[in-house]
C-alpha cells in the first residue's frame, strides 16, 4: 500500500483565503474617505439637521463638485432637497474640503424603519392567512358535507368513489 502524499496546495490555499479576507486597497481607501467625509458633514450640519436625519446620514460618494448622501427615509431626503441651497452654502463656507462643492445628491436607503412600516401594513393580511391555515385542519363545514353527500349520491356512478366521498363527509 502506498503512503498518501500530503496536499502541497493546502498552505497556498490557506494563504490565498487569508489574503482574500482583507478589503482591496482602493475600496479600503474609499471607505476611509467616506467615513471621514461623513464625520465632517455631520459636524458641520449638526445645528442645521434634526438628529433623526443625522443618525441615518452617510456620505456614499464624493467628488470636489458633488457630494452624495445616503439617508434613511424619503422624508429626510425631501427635507435635505428642500434646503439644498442652505446646506450647500454652509458646507462650502465652513470647510476647505467642500469649497468647490456645487451639488448635493440624495439617495434613500432601505432601513429598519421602512421595514417596520411595511410589516405593519402587511400584518392584517398575515393574520388572515394564519386564521385560514388554522382552519385547514378542522373538520368540514356542514354545507361542504352536504354538498359532498349529494354529489356522491346523485352524480357519482363509481361505487368505490361514492363510498370514499361518503366516508369523507362523515368526518
Amino acid at each position: 500500500m502506498q503512503k498518501k502524499q500530503p496536499n502541497r496546495l493546502a498552505q497556498l490555499i490557506d494563504h490565498q483565503e487569508f489574503a482574500g479576507s482583507a478589503l482591496p486597497k482602493t475600496l479600503a481607501e474609499n471607505m476611509h474617505l467616506y467615513k471621514q467625509t461623513t464625520d465632517e458633514v455631520k459636524a458641520l450640519l449638526v445645528d442645521c439637521l434634526p438628529d433623526e436625519i443625522l443618525n441615518t446620514c452617510w456620505v456614499v460618494g464624493f467628488t470636489p463638485e458633488q457630494l452624495t448622501l445616503s439617508v434613511g427615509s424619503v422624508t429626510a431626503a425631501n427635507h435635505i432637497r428642500y434646503l439644498h441651497n442652505a446646506y450647500l452654502q454652509v458646507l462650502t463656507e465652513q470647510s476647505i474640503t467642500f469649497q468647490q462643492l456645487k451639488k448635493i445628491r440624495i439617495v434613500v436607503t432601505n432601513t429598519g424603519a421602512i421595514n417596520t412600516q411595511i410589516k405593519q401594513q402587511l400584518e392584517p393580511s398575515t393574520q388572515t392567512l394564519k386564521s385560514h391555515k388554522a382552519n385547514e385542519n378542522q373538520a368540514l363545514s356542514q354545507n361542504t358535507k352536504r354538498t359532498i353527500t349529494q354529489a356522491a349520491e346523485h352524480v357519482t356512478t363509481d361505487k368505490n368513489l361514492k363510498k370514499a366521498l361518503l366516508r369523507l363527509a362523515e368526518q
